[in-house]
């Protein structure tokens, strides 16, 4: 991390010093800020450094765009902080904002960290649907099966993935967190239990976990109460052993018997209540919400978008959010592409190959931020672009069947299925990229670029 300690270090200083930062994690391209007081940011200095693209603030974050570097930037700034990632210690910080920016955040903090492994898994993932769908390979040779469980078990094994993120967040003992997850998941494990139990009149079932988003969100958060009851009433002599274990015996029984089936419900009801909204219309669905979406990753609220896409997963084995959230990819894509025909210097050609670049492989923000806001008419034309391949795709009714974390044309193969359509969302994101690439390409001709005056 030498290469990146200097810059680690006027990071720390321009928001504000170590004391003032909370918390600290990253997504694919930002560095997401707890701080605990924002008037401290030196904006002005931070925009001087070379390795900052953008900065972009909300009520409950203060972020920083990095780009593909975030991760080493990340890791440099916690050596600096003397290896204290400011997310799994101390007691819980008060919420600030409103509860939907404290929403998105925590949302933010659960699913980001481990948002690469999902994307890499997604590759794996259409590999193996490529070689079902071609017949390559026996499904019953060892070559499938280890691409098989290289592909599904993280998507299976989900529950522990958020258990260690929301111990983070929630501010409890990851590896007990852990546990109360994997018990969740181990009836699946095992064919000897019953699908389901009659408890005071109600029909549990305990095989409902494997994938479960909300479930395990909220059976960790039950469990940080939970264990900081327990270390305020058990002597000290006594926690190692049994904060730990009546916490496991207490959550356990509740989760399984009331937070579980009550969370799995209201995953139903969302999913089911997306369907409705989507059913209305999904030509309008698909062109508003493709040609909105890089909108979301303006804002930096984009990552919320993750649980709904999983919960549609798991509740009807398919989703169609991802399929046309792709088209906004693709979008911004054809327009910083576009804009590589019609840069005026040599310094903007660069940046608009780079961009392009990472937009290909699903990452936009480069695209945003380097070329496509800096000239509005380019981020205009994406988003048309977008709503144009987000309509077909909802007037095809084109489904993805595993989760999409990071779009881009590597993850295809998640589009086949029972009902596949992979070719009409081969047909949506070609209009999604072509268009804005055509009208930036003839808006550069006919007129002279000026860049917008953005703070």
């Amino acid at each position: 991390m030498a290469t990146y300690s200097h810059l680690a270090q006027q990071i720390i200083q321009h928001v504000g010093g170590s004391e003032n930062i909370e918390q600290l994690n990253h997504c694919a391209t930002r560095l997401r800020f707890t701080l605990k007081d924002k008037n401290k940011v030196n904006k002005d200095e931070l925009y001087k450094l070379p390795e900052v693209v953008k900065l972009v603030e909300n009520p409950s974050q203060f972020q920083i765009v990095i780009g593909p570097k975030v991760e080493k930037v990340c890791l440099a700034i916690k050596d600096v902080l003397g290896g204290n990632d400011r997310a799994d210690s101390g007691e819980a910080s008060v919420p600030q904002g409103s509860f939907i920016s404290r929403m998105l955040a925590t949302l933010s903090a659960i699913f980001t960290p481990y948002i690469g492994v999902l994307a890499g898994v997604g590759v794996v993932k259409g590999i193996v649907v490529l070689l079902q769908t071609m017949n390559l390979v026996d499904t019953h040779s060892y070559i499938f099966t280890v691409f098989n469980a290289l592909s599904s078990g993280v998507f299976v094994m989900l529950p522990l993935f958020i258990a260690v993120t929301a111990a983070e967040r929630f501010k409890t003992n990851k590896f007990t967190a852990l546990a109360l997850t994997a018990a969740m998941i181990f009836p699946l494990t095992d064919a000897t239990v019953p699908g389901a139990f009659h408890v005071l009149g109600l029909a549990l079932n305990v095989k409902i976990y494997g994938g479960a988003v909300i479930p395990a969100v909220f059976a960790v958060l039950f469990l940080s109460y939970v264990e900081r009851w327990l270390k305020k009433i058990i002597p000290e002599v006594a926690a190692l052993v049994f904060v730990p274990c009546l916490s496991l015996l207490i959550c356990g029984f509740v989760v399984f018997t009331f937070i579980g089936p009550i969370a799995d419900y209201v995953g139903v009801g969302i999913a089911n209540g997306y369907a409705w909204l989507y059913d209305l219309s999904p030509v309008i669905s698909g062109a508003l919400l493709a040609g909105i979406g890089q909108l979301f990753v303006v804002f930096g609220i984009h990552w919320g978008i993750i649980p709904l896409a999983l919960i549609n997963i798991q509740v009807n084995g398919y989703d169609t959010i991802m399929a046309m959230f792709m088209s906004a990819v693709m979008g911004q894509f054809g327009a910083a592409f576009g804009a590589i025909f019609i840069a005026r210097s040599a310094k903007d050609k660069q940046i608009a190959i780079s961009a392009s670049i990472s937009a290909f492989f699903g990452i936009t923000e480069p695209a945003l931020y380097g070329v496509n806001l800096k000239y509005r008419m380019l981020f205009v034309f994406g988003c048309i672009g977008a709503a144009l391949g987000g309509g077909i795709t909802g007037l095809l009714g084109v489904k993805t069947y595993s989760f999409l974390p990071v779009l881009n044309v590597f993850e295809l193969g998640l589009f086949s299925g029972p009902d596949s359509k992979m070719i009409y969302e081969v047909i949506a994101i070609a209009v999604a990229f072509i268009v804005p690439a055509v009208l930036t390409i003839i808006y550069g001709k006919t007129r002279r670029l000026v860049a917008a005056q953005v703070s």
